[in-house]
C-alpha cells in the first residue's frame, strides 16, 4: 500500500499568484527504502527465486506509478491582483491544457463534496460558477481544513467588482 501521509499537494505563493499543485515529488531515497524493504520481505516469505521475481515486478510498477504522478499533474492558480483562477494540466512542466475557471475569484464559491471510496472519506474541491468545476481531490478532513484556512486567510482579491 502506498503511504497514506505522502505529500500529494503543494501550496505556494509567488508575488500575487497562489498555486495549488497535486504533483507528487519523485524522491529517490524514498524509492530505495520502499523497494529494498519490499525485496527483503518478499524474498523472506516467498523464497529467493519467486521473491526476486515478484519484487522486481513490484519495483517496476512502483517506479512507473511514482514517475507518472511526477510527470502528469494539475495546478490551480489564483491571481490576487486580477481575481482570475486558472486550472492547468501539465506534463513535465509544460502546460497541456489550460482552463479559466473564473475572472472574479470568490472564496465563498469553493465547496467540498464528500467522497467515500474503498471505505475512505475524501473530499472533492469544487468551484461553482455557471457549472461545477471539479478542481482537486483531498485525501482527508485535515487537508480540506488546511485548504479552506489557506484560502480564507492568505488569498485577498484586490480587484473586487
Amino acid at each position: 500500500m502506498m503511504n497514506e501521509d505522502e505529500d500529494y499537494f503543494r501550496i505556494s505563493k509567488n508575488g500575487h499568484l497562489h498555486t495549488l499543485s497535486d504533483r507528487i515529488p519523485f524522491k529517490w531515497k524514498e524509492l530505495m527504502i520502499w523497494t529494498s524493504t519490499t525485496f527483503l520481505f518478499l524474498i523472506y516469505f516467498l523464497g529467493f527465486g519467486v521473491g526476486i521475481f515478484v519484487a522486481v515486478l513490484t519495483l517496476i510498477g512502483y517506479i512507473l506509478y511514482r514517475f507518472a504522478s511526477w510527470i502528469y499533474y494539475s495546478e490551480l492558480k489564483i491571481d490576487e491582483k486580477s481575481g482570475r483562477m486558472t486550472s492547468l494540466k501539465r506534463i513535465l512542466g509544460r502546460t497541456n491544457k489550460s482552463e479559466i475557471i473564473t475572472e472574479n475569484f470568490d472564496p465563498n464559491r469553493c465547496e467540498y463534496s464528500k467522497l467515500t471510496r474503498s471505505g475512505k472519506t475524501k473530499f472533492l474541491m469544487i468551484y461553482r460558477t455557471h457549472k461545477n468545476n471539479e478542481l482537486l481531490i483531498l485525501k482527508s478532513q485535515a487537508d480540506k481544513e488546511l485548504i479552506e484556512k489557506y484560502i480564507a486567510e492568505k488569498i485577498t482579491i484586490y480587484n473586487t467588482v
